[in-house]
């Protein structure tokens, strides 16, 4: 992070640009939107199906943001609906952007199956969603948890300033999350080449900090379970992600997971000591002012 002064020769929006675009190509997908449009991983993500490690992380969400019943709130990289759904039983009425056709169909589900009428789905990216057409700002609480996939970070922060009337939020990693480890350790053996993970949260607030937006940061800790009911489980939850096809990359992924699952509950545990970051801050002040929370 950066103080007055410093860094000014550091484009900010063009770094958050390129490692999303070395990451993208490394892991041979066209994005965050493009990975979870498949319908077996939207199921896993299933509001009904999250596990522990997903319920903490709704919670201390949902727990950071100034929700108020009377409050119009919108979620950008709604996904499943795992925090649209429980805001909308305490917010006015809740608008969730999520590009992916297997995410929507699984969220729309979901709210049916809630019976909850206050939530509003957009079908777009956040990029492509245009304020007047799609949407009804402004929007009381405007938030991206762990979402913000866009090449255009500074395009994407200003479009959720345009958008909100108070309270500002971005959730993102401040850390490798269990997967990218995972990928940082065995990319070279499986695929001859480092992998790079994506951006984390120190370029969002040094960006921030490049455009006179000044957040409150709380960064917090917890200790994610990855839980397999045992070793071939573990080599199949994570084929996809480290792109495993052959019978050596099997092996590699294979001897990888039993040096470190360890017994736990019902099975076997793969422990990691996630760190993630809210930013959040408050883009309308009398006078036109910026200021953090």
């Amino acid at each position: 992070m950066v103080g007055s002064g410093g860094y000014d020769g550091i484009d900010w929006n063009e770094i958050w640009r390129s490692r999303m675009e070395v990451s993208t190509a490394l892991k041979r997908n066209r994005g965050c939107s493009d990975f979870w449009n498949n319908r077996e991983r939207a199921g896993r993500r299933a509001p009904s199906s999250a596990g522990d490690d997903d319920c903490e992380r709704v919670r201390w969400v949902t727990s950071s943001l100034p929700v108020t019943p009377g409050s119009r709130v919108l979620d950008i990289g709604a996904g499943t609906g795992a925090i649209a759904i429980p805001l909308a039983r305490r917010a006015a009425a809740v608008t969730a952007v999520e590009p992916a056709q297997a995410m929507r169909e699984v969220m729309e589900r979901a709210v049916r199956e809630a019976g909850i009428e206050n939530i509003t789905v957009v079908g777009r990216h956040w990029e492509e969603t245009d304020l007047q057409r799609d949407l009804d700002p402004p929007y009381d609480v405007v938030f991206a948890s762990f979402s913000l996939g866009t090449p255009d970070l500074r395009g994407a922060i200003e479009k959720m300033n345009e958008a909100c009337s108070g309270t500002v939020a971005v959730f993102h990693f401040a850390g490798l999350p269990y997967w990218e480890q995972i990928m940082l350790d065995l990319w070279p053996d499986l695929h001859g080449v480092p992998y790079l993970p994506g951006p984390k949260a120190e370029i969002i607030f040094n960006l921030l900090y490049r455009m006179g937006i000044y957040p409150d940061v709380s960064v917090s800790s917890y200790e994610h379970r990855l839980t397999v009911p045992d070793l071939d489980a573990g080599v199949d939850a994570l084929r996809g992600r480290l792109l495993v096809e052959t019978p050596e990359q099997e092996g590699i992924l294979r001897r990888y997971l039993a040096a470190r699952l360890v017994p736990g509950g019902d099975g076997l545990v793969l422990g990691h000591r996630v760190h993630r970051a809210c930013l959040r801050w408050e883009p309308h002040r009398p006078g036109g002012g910026l200021r953090a929370v």
